[in-house]
């Protein structure tokens, strides 16, 4: 089932449906969707099992098949955190993933800025703040293909710091819908958004299989309808329930297929 150029978006999967590492996962991938999410879990100093990745072969595939890249930054870094070495270390690995990759014109690098729990609201928000107008000036221009990523607390808790210092935002359908926020507030965010993650939410569980097609056709008509042009990566880890996501999607798009 190839979905490549099939709507005014690029759609994408993640570096990880199969069992197996990145470069694996996208030689699978490059020819059916129009970008793929490099995924790294952890940063490279954390990491059980390292990632390596061969940029040039990733250009090579790129250009083979017409593909794009999303990044999904390590989870692990910590800006908010009360020690000013420890949210160094996240600045630095940010900077080091980021120029390692910037060979694939990377569309968006996805950052979930995480919420430290033994901290104030007040003193985690100031850390952010402290560790966004470093990294902002660090990487100039370059800023705005980080995409700050709604997760489980609301968005705009931290919204006016990305908007300060000139991030993107990457909206993630799924966390709306799990962690109970509010849709329409969420979908609001769609004019600033250059990735959007979809996926599923089943049982009290996250990153499932597509199963809504009600769902699948109200956000194809508000992309369309907000002219969206960016990056819609179904969110899951498995290729089964990326078939399946997939086999939703071919019909409840119809309306909105190039074809």
């Amino acid at each position: 089932m190839v979905f490549k150029k099939r709507f005014p978006w690029r759609l994408g999967a993640t570096s990880c449906v199969l069992p197996a590492d990145i470069m694996t996962n996208v030689r699978v991938l490059a020819p059916l969707v129009d970008d793929v999410q490099l995924l790294f879990f952890e940063s490279a100093a954390q990491s059980r099992l390292p990632q390596p990745v061969d940029v040039q072969v990733l250009r090579d595939l790129a250009e083979e098949h017409g593909l794009t890249y999303t990044v999904h930054l390590p989870t692990d870094l910590a800006l908010g955190a009360a020690s000013r070495a420890e949210r160094q270390e996240g600045i630095g690995e940010m900077l080091r993933l980021m120029a390692q990759l910037a060979p694939l014109g990377v569309l968006s690098f996805d950052l979930h800025l995480v919420r430290e729990p033994d901290l104030s609201e007040a003193a985690w928000l100031d850390n952010l703040a402290a560790s966004l107008e470093k990294l902002s000036g660090a990487l100039g221009d370059e800023k705005r293909l980080v995409g700050v990523e709604n997760i489980e607390y609301p968005f705009g808790l931290v919204a006016p710091l990305v908007a300060e210092y000139g991030f993107g935002v990457c909206l993630d359908l799924g966390h709306l819908v799990h962690y109970g926020h509010d849709l329409e507030e969420g979908l609001a965010l769609l004019p600033k958004a250059s990735h959007l993650h979809y996926h599923g939410v089943r049982g009290g569980k996250d990153h499932q299989a597509l199963h809504d097609a009600e769902q699948a056709r109200m956000l194809g008509a508000r992309l369309a309808d907000a002219g969206y042009d960016g990056v819609v990566t179904l969110e899951m880890y498995s290729i089964e329930k990326l078939k399946a996501s997939l086999a939703l999607l071919d019909e409840a798009w119809q309306p909105f297929s190039r074809r």
